[in-house]
């Protein structure tokens, strides 16, 4: 007999090998731009998981994962950004985030 009230798991997906997880920290002009939507954008299309979120003192947090040269590819195009100023990123290795599957924007 079928169980259909049976809750199904949901599989985690490896992760591919070389991938890192990285979280920065920018100050700068950075909030009321569109900056994390900019770091989706650039982000999505190398299949970088992780998020973007604006701090309460004016800075922006994000978490990229993915290979490590795309991650240095996004952070170098954002740098590009003509209405965009950066003062400061700082940089760090943080544990990698298996299951998850998208570039998120947090509010």
């Amino acid at each position: 007999m079928w169980n259909f009230f049976k809750k199904k798991e949901k599989q985690i997906k490896e992760l591919p090998p070389n991938t890192v997880r990285k979280e920065f920290y920018f100050e700068g002009h950075v909030q009321n731009v569109g900056f994390r939507f900019e770091i989706q954008r650039r982000a999505k299309p190398l299949g970088i998981t992780g998020f973007a979120q604006n701090n309460e003192d004016g800075s922006v947090t994000a978490q990229l994962q993915g290979k490590e040269k795309d991650i240095e590819k996004v952070v170098a195009s954002i740098q590009k950004i003509d209405h965009i100023h950066l003062d400061y990123i700082g940089e760090k290795e943080i544990p990698t985030k298996p299951g998850e599957d998208d570039f998120y924007i947090l509010y």
